[in-house]
């Protein structure tokens, strides 16, 4: 769940050090963490509906919103990243796990078949642990010159700062590690008061502090990966298993940015994935989750998951009526622009870019409860009918969309 850069030349990883230690402060985590893993495995060998947010029976939303607490910790003034920056790691986040990125041309074309729209949306959290109106930005200099594996950055006694509740919010610190550290994940399955990811604040975001060849925001990209139960692409060992499917066997980590064909572990005729978001290639050479990984993080939400509170979380909510990401409602598709007043008791207009097709409103559970036939590009939408609670207004075959609140 680590990655280090020696020199600044290449990423590596000290995942094991890192479990190890937490193992050493908790000897139950062991349990936990395998506990996870059996659920994950249990689920993903059930009909895949419940995992696709689509259909009747589905148990997740099509489009799971994180939100997100950054908690910036310097002890320089240069160290203390902008606004800017924090949004650019967002929309990096946004556009790798919705397979929105630029970059999904470079995948070669016999693996661009794997290429998953994840469908996972970060937004900055609307609300903080009080209930108070928030940015989403906690910022907060530092003692301390960097930090360590130790965790101390999630604490305010020790020099950091203390994590939201996880059931509610993903944690995000971003810090000077030290040892050339450029981030790690907490396990899943592991206690509250360490749940998140700690990035280096070189390595955030695409603008600002950051610094080649880490400066395309996919240090966040993996480390978030792990945070949603993935595993490096070669299992953490020679030849090892990554517990998905559609992955290839893989000798071990890539390094750099490579082009062609690279066998190993008998993976003819295509080779290793090193394109892949878990491997740890520059950031220019990462193109794509694929369709596995996409379920194995899915699994985290549906009912029993171990993620799963997040999708009843009110800084989501408030995200959404505060009007982040667009003129009201958390915009993820460039067709649905806006829905207002949100949220509503009774009628909302939706606001789009173009006619034609049809719109729908989803439940949390997927299921479609309203259409409307799209002839304007001001629709109406009477949602005094349904219950209370979060929907997803979307244009059929065009994905995103914006959340609804109905009150």
């Amino acid at each position: 769940m680590l990655i280090t850069l020696p020199g600044w030349t290449q990423r590596d990883c000290r995942s094991f050090d890192y479990r190890q230690q937490q193992l050493n402060a908790d000897p139950t985590l062991a349990q936990k963490v395998e506990a996870v893993e059996q659920f994950t495995h249990m689920q993903l060998h059930r009909s895949p509906v419940t995992i696709t947010g689509e259909g009747p029976r589905a148990t997740i939303p099509a489009v799971i919103t994180i939100p997100v607490v950054v908690h910036i910790l310097y002890n320089l003034s240069s160290q203390n990243i902008s606004d800017a920056q924090i949004q650019s790691q967002l929309d990096v986040l946004n556009a790798d796990y919705g397979k929105h990125n630029g970059d999904t041309s470079l995948i070669p074309a016999y693996y661009s078949g794997l290429a998953a729209d994840c469908g996972f949306q970060f937004v900055l959290a609307g609300v903080d642990t009080n209930g108070h109106t928030t940015t989403g930005i906690v910022r907060k200099a530092t003692n301390s010159v960097s930090f360590s594996l130790n965790d101390d950055v999630k604490f305010s006694a020790r020099g950091g700062d203390d994590a939201w509740d996880r059931d509610r919010y993903l944690n995000i610190w971003v810090c000077n590690l030290s040892g050339n550290v450029l981030g790690y994940s907490s396990l899943v399955g592991g206690p509250q008061t360490t749940d998140g990811v700690v990035i280096k604040y070189t390595a955030f975001g695409t603008k600002g502090t950051a610094l080649s060849p880490y400066n395309r925001g996919r240090t966040a990209t993996h480390e978030i990966g792990h945070w949603l139960n993935l595993i490096h692409v070669w299992g953490d060992s020679q030849c090892g298993d990554d517990q998905v499917e559609d992955t290839p066997p893989q000798q071990q980590a890539t390094y750099g940015d490579p082009s062609g064909i690279v066998i190993s572990c008998n993976n003819a005729p295509y080779g290793n994935l090193y394109m892949n978001y878990m491997d740890f290639t520059d950031d220019n050479g990462m193109h794509l989750f694929t369709n596995g990984q996409r379920a194995r993080m899915r699994v985290l939400f549906t009912d029993g998951g171990f993620r799963q509170p997040l999708l009843a979380s009110p800084a989501a909510v408030a995200a959404v009526s505060s009007g982040q990401g667009g003129a009201a409602g958390v915009v993820v598709s460039s067709v649905v622009t806006g829905a207002y007043p949100n949220p509503t008791m009774n009628t909302t207009t939706v606001k789009l870019t173009e006619t034609g097709g049809v719109l729908g409103v989803y439940n949390l559970m997927g299921a479609r409860v309203m259409v409307l036939r799209v002839t304007q590009t001001t629709m109406q939408l009477d949602v005094s009918g349904l219950a209370g609670g979060i929907y997803f207004v979307r244009l059929e075959g065009k994905g995103g969309g914006v959340r609804l609140v109905k009150l």
